[in-house]
C-alpha cells in the first residue's frame, strides 16, 4: 500500500513539474525606455555648447538626407513596405537580406532620416560591427550636443548609459544616433537624421530657446496603421538581430500578433504596466485565450520609446529581455504595438500547434531571394 502511495505521489509531482515546465509561459519586468522620464524644459537665454566640427560624410547612405527620394529610387528601386509614422514621414523598408536591411524616413518627397541594420551597406565614416572604444578614438563626442531648427536653439544631453549604447554625433548638418550592443560592444545600428527629426522625436534630455518644434497628432484611423507598421518593423529588427547573432530567423505568427497587440492596447487603455491583465489574466492565459498551443513561452513588453527602433535596442541592452530575444528554443513571434507600448510574445511550439503564419515568415539571409517581392 505505501509503495501504491509512492508511486501515486511521483505521478503527480511529475505531471505538476511537466505542467510548470513543458507548458510554461515567463514572465521578466516590463522595460520603460528613456522618454518616461526625460525632461523637455524651455530656457530664455541658452548658450550653445563647443563643438568640434566633423565634416558631413561625402559618401554612403547618410547622402541621401536631404535629397528628393528619386534618388533612393535610382539606387535601390522601390521598397517592400512603405508605412506610416506618429511624426509626419513615411518609413520605406528595403529588407532583401538582413545583412542589406535598411529604413529610409520620406517627408514631402525629401529624405529626412536612413536607419540601418545591414553590415553590408555603406555606412560611412562608421561601420556596423565596429567596436564602441574604435568609435570614441575616431569621432569627436560630447554629453551635450547641440541642434538649431530655424532660428530655435536645441540642446541634448546624454546620460551615462546614453554614452555607452546610444550615442549621438553631430556632423556639418545632420546627426548620427549610433545604437551599441552593450554585451559586444558592437554597433548595431545607425540612424542618421536632420535636425528637425531628431527635434521632433527628442530621443534624450532637451532644453531649448526659442518655438518648440512638434509633429501634428495623427487621426485615429492613421493610428492604427501606424501601430501594425511599428509591430512589422519590430518582427523585422528581430529577425535581423538573430541573424547577426547567427541564431536562426523566427516565424512571424498571426496569432501571436493579435495577442501581442491586444496586450499593447490593454495596457494604455487600462493604465497599466504588466505581463498580467486585470481582464485578461497572465500570459498563459491570454494564449489560451487565443487558442495558441505552446510548450514553452516568454514575452517582452516596453513602454516611453518613440519608435519600434528604440524599443528594440532598448530591449536588447536588458539582460532580462536579451536573454529572451536571443533564446534558441524559440522559434516562433509575434509582435503588436498599441501608440507607446510595445508586446512580443515568443513560443517554443507544442507538437499539436496550427500554423497561423503570415506570407513574410523570414527575413532572407544574402544570396536567398526576397520572399516579400
Amino acid at each position: 500500500m505505501k509503495a501504491l502511495f509512492r508511486i501515486l505521489l511521483a505521478c503527480v509531482t511529475i505531471a505538476f513539474i511537466g505542467y510548470m515546465f513543458f507548458n510554461s509561459a515567463r514572465e521578466n519586468e516590463p522595460l520603460e525606455g528613456p522618454n518616461a522620464n526625460s525632461n523637455v524644459i524651455p530656457k530664455t537665454e541658452l548658450e550653445q555648447p563647443v563643438e568640434g566640427a566633423i565634416p558631413r560624410p561625402q559618401s554612403g547612405l547618410s547622402t541621401f538626407i536631404g535629397q528628393n527620394v528619386v534618388e533612393v529610387l535610382d539606387q535601390f528601386g522601390e521598397p517592400v513596405r512603405k508605412e506610416p509614422s506618429a511624426f509626419g514621414y513615411d518609413w520605406w523598408v528595403y529588407k532583401t537580406s538582413a545583412e542589406t536591411f535598411f529604413m529610409v524616413g520620406v517627408q514631402n518627397d525629401i529624405v529626412t532620416q536612413v536607419y540601418i541594420a545591414g553590415d553590408k551597406l555603406d555606412t560611412t565614416p562608421f561601420k556596423i560591427g565596429q567596436k564602441r572604444d574604435e568609435i570614441y578614438r575616431m569621432t569627436i563626442i560630447d554629453f551635450e550636443v547641440a541642434a538649431n531648427v530655424d532660428d530655435n536653439i536645441f540642446i541634448f544631453s546624454m546620460n551615462e548609459e546614453d554614452m555607452q549604447t546610444r550615442l549621438l554625433v553631430k556632423f556639418d548638418d545632420i546627426f548620427a544616433q549610433l545604437y551599441i550592443d552593450g554585451e559586444t560592444s558592437e554597433l548595431q545600428g545607425i540612424r542618421f537624421t536632420d535636425s528637425k527629426t531628431l527635434v521632433i522625436h527628442q530621443p534624450y534630455e532637451m532644453i531649448y530657446q526659442g518655438e518648440l518644434v512638434t509633429p501634428t497628432p495623427p487621426s485615429s484611423f492613421l493610428q492604427q496603421d501606424i501601430n501594425a507598421a511599428s509591430a512589422a518593423q519590430l518582427d523585422d529588427l528581430i529577425n535581423i538581430t538573430r541573424v547577426h547573432h547567427k541564431l536562426a530567423p523566427l516565424e512571424i505568427d498571426k496569432s501571436l500578433k493579435e495577442a501581442a497587440k491586444m496586450h499593447s492596447e490593454d495596457m494604455k487603455v487600462q493604465n497599466f504596466l504588466s505581463h498580467e491583465s486585470p481582464t485578461y489574466g497572465d500570459l498563459k492565459k491570454r494564449l489560451e485565450k487565443h487558442e495558441i498551443a505552446f510548450s514553452d513561452a516568454h514575452e517582452n513588453l516596453a513602454t516611453a520609446y518613440f519608435d519600434a527602433i528604440e524599443a528594440m535596442h532598448g530591449w536588447l541592452n536588458s539582460v532580462e529581455h536579451r536573454k529572451v530575444i536571443m533564446n534558441e528554443k524559440y522559434t516562433v513571434v509575434g509582435s503588436g504595438v498599441y501608440l507607446n507600448y510595445y508586446t512580443q510574445i515568443f513560443i517554443e511550439p507544442s507538437k499539436d500547434r496550427v500554423s497561423s503564419d503570415e506570407q513574410d515568415i523570414k527575413l532572407p539571409v544574402e544570396g536567398q531571394e526576397d520572399i516579400n517581392k
